[in-house]
């Protein structure tokens, strides 16, 4: 009883993530801004009940702005919000993973040989000749191997998700990881099925795989439904080898003692409506039978993505805000004052599943005032620790703002510094204000 009462709730859970309508609102969410527009640009032209309302001027305004260097000293920035310090910027793929090394919070020999792994990942995002690689950098950097496979794990948290890994198995398995199941056996399944199974799948031997499994030919099909439209084989396949260009998709300004955020996707993308043309035809009783079907079908396919789109501005607008507004010493001060987010708090405080703030974050940038950031870098999956350049900025902070008559110790700091959230004791915080060649309490005394 309890084993089918399983397989019920796992073919639920199935049948629940393999809706079609879920799996489409999701896909839109992923695409970073330019494939967005290509998404709509293309539905628009197979579609002739939909119409491009507004043609994307964002491409077209940062193309202009960068086309010579006196244009910006021309522009009144005030009729084009969002856009004083946006530009053009390609990475490539490589590229794309050192810069979330470099703004991750990790210790600095963390991001050196993550740096040096990163090197050595192909232009699909598979991990090349590790066993040769880890050795080398054992040798190079002194450390032993589990310390070498743990910085490979920071790797392998960057995104686009699953890249890093050394085979299919495990790129798929980082992906069902980052997905954040509520259904532990669900997961479960999905993993083992990667692990032991991936030969049957691949050669869809179905009936094998059920009995190995102990469930129905029907929930090995949607499981292999559910891999095929929601993990990727190649997770270094939309850079195609080359630099894409990167949109933010919000731009933070300072205005007065506060900041401007300019969703720059709706300020300047397209937009789209139904065709009151054919919608008239839909409704004129001399329409024949057959055009009327097609027209019905396009009507309905028009529609749902006309919703897919607002959902997507309404989620990113949603969570990107939530996310900026929490931020005014990073927004201030600079990433050393960061404090992420994590994906699960906004999944809770918005009532959404964990992969959808995921999909949403995925490849959006915002520029702010000190550069241009992954949204994900601010709103990271789970909870980030300290580092050392952290711990030493939170330190110096707290002792510039002290009361110079009544100076913190070295045991208050640490106090202090665990309301911030960092666990640290007397002498640790002691060691890092020796290291700031920052006086004692009783030296900073007045």
């Amino acid at each position: 009883m309890a084993e089918l009462r399983l397989q019920a709730e796992l073919r639920q859970s199935l049948e629940l993530l393999l809706a079609p309508r879920l799996l489409q609102m999701l896909n839109i969410l992923s695409l970073p801004y330019l494939e967005a527009v290509d998404e709509l640009t293309k539905e628009a032209e197979e579609n002739p009940v939909l119409e491009v309302e507004r043609q994307d001027e964002y491409i077209e305004f940062l193309n202009y702005l960068t086309s010579d260097k006196k244009v910006r000293k021309e522009v009144d920035f005030q009729e084009l919000p969002g856009l004083e310090n946006v530009s053009r910027t390609d990475k490539t793929l490589e590229q794309h993973l050192l810069d979330q090394v470099d703004l991750a919070d990790w210790e600095e020999s963390q991001k050196t040989i993550a740096r040096e792994i990163v090197g050595n990942i192909d232009d699909q995002g598979y991990l090349l000749a590790w066993p040769e690689l880890r050795e080398r950098l054992m040798a190079k950097h002194g450390l032993s191997r589990p310390t070498i496979d743990k910085i490979l794990k920071l790797v392998q948290s960057l995104e686009p998700e699953g890249v890093g890994a050394r085979d299919l198995a495990e790129c798929l398995l980082i992906q069902i990881e980052a997905y954040s199941f509520e259904n532990g056996e669900l997961e479960e399944l999905l993993k083992k099925v990667v692990k032991v199974h991936l030969p049957d799948l691949e050669a869809k031997a179905f009936d094998r795989l059920a009995a190995a499994l102990n469930i129905p030919v029907s929930g090995v099909t949607e499981i292999a439904n559910f891999i095929k439209h929601n993990l990727h084989p190649y997770p270094g396949s939309r850079f195609g080898g080359e630099a894409r260009q990167v949109i933010p998709s919000f731009a933070v300004e300072k205005s007065g003692s506060g900041y401007r955020v300019v969703n720059l996707e709706t300020r300047y993308g397209p937009t789209v409506r139904l065709s009151a043309q054919y919608l008239k035809m839909l409704d004129d009783p001399k329409t024949d039978e057959p055009t009327r079907l097609f027209l019905k079908e396009r009507f309905k396919r028009a529609k749902e993505l006309i919703e897919d789109f607002a959902k997507r501005s309404e989620t990113l607008e949603k969570i990107a805000r939530k996310i900026i507004d929490s931020q005014p010493d990073f927004l201030a001060k600079g990433r050393l004052w960061l404090r992420p987010l994590t994906q699960k708090s906004l999944a809770d405080e918005f009532g959404l599943h964990p992969s959808t703030i995921s999909r949403t974050v995925a490849e959006k940038y915002v520029q702010t005032p000190q550069g241009l950031f992954p949204l994900r870098l601010l709103c990271p999956r789970g909870p980030s620790g300290q580092t050392a350049a952290r711990l030493k900025a939170l330190i110096g902070e707290l002792i510039d703002l002290e009361d110079k008559h009544n100076p913190h110790s070295d045991g208050k700091l640490a106090e202090l510094l665990r309301d911030k959230g960092a666990t640290i004791d007397r002498r640790t915080a002691a060691y890092y204000r020796q290291q700031l060649k920052l006086p004692s309490a009783a030296e900073r005394k007045k």
